[in-house]
């Protein structure tokens, strides 16, 4: 449209920014139960604590509705200012929203859908080798924070064995060091042997 505008690159964050302020968790838990999803269990607006408190369809919504606002947030954004820079401005906006989402008193959930979106939308191959590692570490050790941790930390690694970009490459360390430290206090759990197996549905919805 105006690639080269500052109006362009403007309209590029704040869009992706809204969109990555809307939480599937937290609309999905008001809309299907009629209550807030961040009142129960860990009380993050993510999708393991939707798994936790309401089960996998819930999950699952949880999971369409992040991935899906954050590719759209990127194709936006790469039509407004071109791909290179669209989707920078693009996957770090949405991520940025949902970690503080405007909508949520800038409370928000982890960010690990919207970086596996991102990694889909640099390149299919990455998006899935990433959810191999986060599915064999989750498996073994049946928690999913470790299988997140795990499967960010892989990304950059995949990204130079496929030949991704340089550009793209180092924001995707950046973005999955990121990723990582906002599980810092599932980290400290692991590392004193107190971080809980994921479960399934503990608590029936009203």
């Amino acid at each position: 449209m105006f690639p080269n505008s500052i109006i362009a690159y403007f309209a590029a964050a704040v869009i992706a920014y809204l969109l990555g302020s809307v939480s599937g968790a937290i609309v999905s838990s008001r809309v299907g139960h009629k209550e807030d999803i961040r009142n129960y269990g860990s009380g993050n607006a993510g999708m393991t604590n939707a798994l936790r408190t309401y089960g996998i369809r819930h999950a699952a919504v949880v999971a369409l509705i992040d991935i899906l606002k954050t590719v759209i947030a990127i194709v936006i954004a790469n039509k407004l200012i071109g791909w290179k820079w669209g989707f920078l401005i693009g996957s770090l906006c949405a991520i940025t929203g949902h970690l503080f989402p405007v909508f949520y008193k800038f409370k928000g959930g982890k960010g690990v859908l919207c970086g596996l979106a991102s990694l889909l939308m640099v390149d299919w191959r990455i998006g899935v080798l990433v959810v191999v590692v986060f599915a064999i570490v989750v498996a073994i050790c049946k928690k999913v924070s470790l299988g997140s941790i795990c499967a960010c930390a892989s990304a950059p690694v995949w990204c130079l064995l496929l030949g991704v970009m340089m550009l793209h490459t180092v924001y995707v360390a950046l973005a999955a060091s990121w990723l990582i430290w906002c599980h810092r206090s599932n980290i400290k759990r692991l590392l004193a042997g107190t971080e809980p197996k994921t479960v399934i549905a503990k608590r029936k919805p009203r």
